[in-house]
């Protein structure tokens, strides 16, 4: 690895350990700070939650918007920016770009941080919460002001190019004889790293929809439609996990096949339309933000369970589909086998004939 790569690299961490968790974590806790002095001024009980029709329709202490800012925002933000922060131990040479995480974390805390702080402030002088105004102009602020802060923190944080030195590995095809066919298939399952991550993120979604479900239930007797939508996403996201926390490799004569083991979901590229085969190195966080089914920048399609070797297909429209897997050299040895060669099946400008 060469020393300006290492240099590039130094330089992007700092930058994202300035844009990505120090900012915006002293953001949070100054709007918090702020919030606790402005508590006093609040109507006890305040108005926590509020329904589809615009008016409040859950209550409780006003300590609960300082809390929920420090607690969840800042949890979001420290997990975040400390999964891209792990993810780069892990890169040994590959492209890192810490600019789709910093935005992340932006947004999370101008939605988190800015609503909520909106939502406090409104209610400062009023006798009854009951006559707080509703709150869907400030969550439409919060996600417009996150979305500028999220792009101005995606032009502050650095991209690094992968080292050229060290970059993916063409393997020699795998000749068949006459007559011979050729099976590989390979399991594989998420990383532990990747597995807390995501179990994390469960139990931040968790602890949210039982937390707001019994406020509704000792408030107002009943759950809140509001409440049900974060049980919702619990389920979505629960789901999302156990459909891409294992995936079936399949190289065959049809070309590279990758499926979750109910079938769904699946990717398959055909021998037909792959232009090249290599074998690179991985790492989830740096190159494509986290783990799963995954879509990076200048990388494309992402099946990334775990850091380490994968099989890279390129295909003749210039898009690429990789998969981290074990003994990714035999797997891409019998695809890169099964390519014509330039003067045998391709014209000469690329195509196959």
């Amino acid at each position: 690895m060469t020393d300006t790569y290492d240099a590039l690299r130094a330089r992007a961490v700092r930058r994202f350990r300035w844009v990505g968790l120090i900012l915006p974590l002293s953001v949070l806790v100054m709007l918090s700070l702020v919030l606790v002095v402005l508590l006093p001024h609040m109507p006890d009980p305040a108005a926590i939650h509020w329904g589809l029709t615009g008016g409040p329709d859950g209550f409780g202490p006003a300590w609960t918007f300082p809390a929920m800012m420090a607690g969840v925002g800042g949890g979001v933000t420290v997990l975040v920016a400390g999964l891209a922060l792990s993810g780069i131990r892990t890169n040994t040479g590959g492209r890192i770009s810490f600019r789709l995480m910093a935005a992340i974390v932006w947004v999370e805390v101008s939605l988190v941080g800015l609503s909520q702080f909106a939502s406090a402030v409104a209610q400062i002088g009023l006798d009854d919460a009951r006559d707080a105004p509703g709150v869907g102009g400030f969550l439409v602020g919060g996600l417009a002001v996150g979305a500028l802060l999220g792009f101005a923190a995606w032009k502050l944080s650095l991209s690094v190019p992968a080292d050229e030195s060290r970059g993916g590995e063409t393997p020699a095809g795998l000749e068949l004889g006459p007559g011979e066919r050729a099976v590989w298939i390979r399991s594989v399952s998420i990383a532990r790293a990747g597995l807390v991550a995501l179990g994390l993120l469960i139990a931040l979604v968790a602890g949210l929809a039982l937390t707001t479900t019994i406020l509704d239930i000792r408030l107002s007797g009943a759950v809140s439609v509001g409440s049900w939508i974060t049980i919702a996403a619990l389920a979505l996201v629960t789901a999302a996990v156990m459909f891409g926390s294992v995936f079936v490799v399949r190289v065959d004569g049809h070309g590279l096949t990758v499926r979750a083991p109910l079938g769904w979901p699946r990717k398959h590229v055909p021998h037909a339309s792959i232009r090249s085969v290599d074998v690179v190195h991985v790492s989830p966080m740096g190159d494509y933000g986290g783990w799963g089914w995954r879509y990076g920048v200048g990388t494309g399609l992402g099946i990334v369970l775990r850091a380490g070797e994968a099989i890279r297909v390129t295909t003749d429209a210039g898009k690429s589909v990789t998969v981290t897997v074990d003994d990714a050299a035999t797997g891409a040895a019998l695809l890169a086998g099964a390519i014509p060669d330039d003067d045998d099946g391709r014209d000469e400008e690329g195509s196959r004939s």
